[in-house]
C-alpha cells in the first residue's frame, strides 16, 4: 500500500536570509511522499531565485506567483487550496524543522482532523523567546482565547471542506486560528508531545509584537495578583475591544461545517456571552468558564485556586486584549 501523501505550503515573502536553512530541512524529510507548495506574494529580494534553485534539483517543489499582495490570510488558505495531497503540513518560510518532522506527525494524526507538534523557539538577534513546558491544551474552549500555532499544523486535506464561507474576510482572526477552531468544533486536536519545529524569532518576524518585549509572565501566584489588577483598573477600557472580538468568534462557530464536538455548544455559549454587557452575563460566564476550567485551563482537581482563577477569568482576560488599546 502506497503512503499517503502530504502536501507541505509555505507561503513566502522576502525570505531572505532564512529561507535556504528551512527549505533544506523540508526537502529532507523522512516521509517519502511529499509535494511542497510554494507561493509568494510579491517578493523583492531573493527569495524567487532561492525557491528555483532548490526546484531545479527537487521536482516536487511548486512555486506559483500571486498576482498583486494577497496578505497572509489570502496567501495562506489560497495555497491550501492548491494542493493535492491527502494531509496538508503548514510551513513557515524562516523556521527550522526536524527531519522527521512529517513521519512522526503522520504516526500520530490517526482518525483526527489534525494533528499539532511542539514548537521551540530561538532567537539570534536578541529577539525575545519564551517557551511553555506544559503538554498544549487544544480543547474548543481553550482555543476561543489562544491558538494552535500554524507551524505547527498537520491537517487531513477535508478539513478545508468544512470551514465557513470565507469570501467575506476571515471573521477578524488569522488563518491558524480559523483552521484550529474548525478542527476542534469538528472532532479532537491530536498533540505530538516532540518538538519538531523551531520557531525563529526576530525583528522581522509577522508575529512579533511590541508586547514580546515585556516580561514574560509565567504562571505564579505574583504574576496572578498582577494581571488581575491591571485588569481590574483596565477592564473598560478593553472590555468594547473583547466584544468586538467574541462577535467575529461567534460568526466563525456558526458557520463551520458540520461541528459536532462535545464542547461546541458550551463555545458557543461563551461567546454569545463575551458579545453583551452586563453583571448577570458576567456571572453567567464565570459559571461557565467553571464548569469548563480543566478546558480552559491548565488544571486538575478541585482546588480552590482553580474555582477561583474560573470565576475571575472573565476580568482577568482583560490583560490578554491589551494590545488592542490605542
Amino acid at each position: 500500500m502506497s503512503e499517503k501523501k502530504v502536501s507541505i505550503v509555505m507561503c513566502t515573502f522576502n525570505g531572505m536570509p532564512y529561507l535556504k536553512e528551512q527549505l533544506q530541512t523540508v526537502v529532507m524529510q523522512t516521509y517519502p511522499s511529499i509535494e511542497v507548495i510554494i507561493q509568494d506574494d510579491g517578493s523583492t529580494d531573493g527569495t524567487l531565485d532561492t525557491i528555483k534553485t532548490f526546484q531545479k534539483k527537487y521536482s516536487f517543489i511548486k512555486l506559483y506567483h500571486n498576482d498583486g499582495e494577497h496578505g497572509v490570510n489570502g496567501n495562506f488558505f489560497s495555497a491550501m487550496f492548491r494542493a493535492t495531497g491527502d494531509y496538508i503540513a503548514i510551513c513557515d518560510q524562516d523556521d527550522i524543522w526536524e527531519l522527521n518532522k512529517i513521519e512522526k506527525m503522520m504516526n500520530t494524526i490517526g482518525g483526527q482532523l489534525l494533528c499539532s507538534c511542539r514548537t521551540q523557539p530561538f532567537s539570534e538577534d536578541g529577539s525575545p523567546v519564551g517557551y511553555d513546558s506544559r503538554v498544549p491544551n487544544y480543547r474548543l474552549p481553550r482555543l476561543l482565547y489562544a491558538s494552535v500555532l500554524g507551524h505547527s499544523m498537520l491537517f487531513r486535506r477535508s478539513l478545508l471542506n468544512m470551514l465557513p464561507d470565507l469570501s467575506n474576510g476571515y471573521y477578524g482572526t488569522i488563518y491558524d486560528v480559523i483552521l484550529g477552531t474548525t478542527a476542534a468544533a469538528c472532532g479532537k486536536i491530536e498533540v505530538c508531545n516532540e518538538i519538531l519545529v523551531h520557531q525563529r524569532r526576530h525583528a522581522n518576524a509577522t508575529t512579533v509584537s511590541k508586547y514580546d518585549h515585556e516580561k514574560r509572565r509565567t504562571p505564579s501566584m505574583n504574576n496572578g495578583l498582577y494581571i488581575l489588577m491591571w485588569s481590574l483598573l483596565n477592564y473598560r477600557r478593553v472590555r468594547p475591544h473583547i466584544r468586538d472580538v467574541f462577535k467575529n468568534r461567534l460568526s466563525l462557530l456558526e458557520n463551520i461545517k458540520g461541528a459536532h464536538s462535545e464542547e461546541y455548544k458550551d463555545a458557543v455559549q461563551i461567546c454569545q456571552l463575551e458579545g453583551v454587557a452586563g453583571i448577570a452575563n458576567m456571572m453567567k460566564l464565570s459559571l461557565l468558564f467553571i464548569k469548563n476550567r480543566h478546558y480552559l485551563f491548565y488544571t486538575e482537581g478541585r482546588g480552590i485556586v482553580n474555582y477561583m482563577r474560573a470565576m475571575l477569568f472573565p476580568i482577568m482576560q482583560a490583560y490578554n486584549y491589551r494590545h488592542l488599546l490605542p
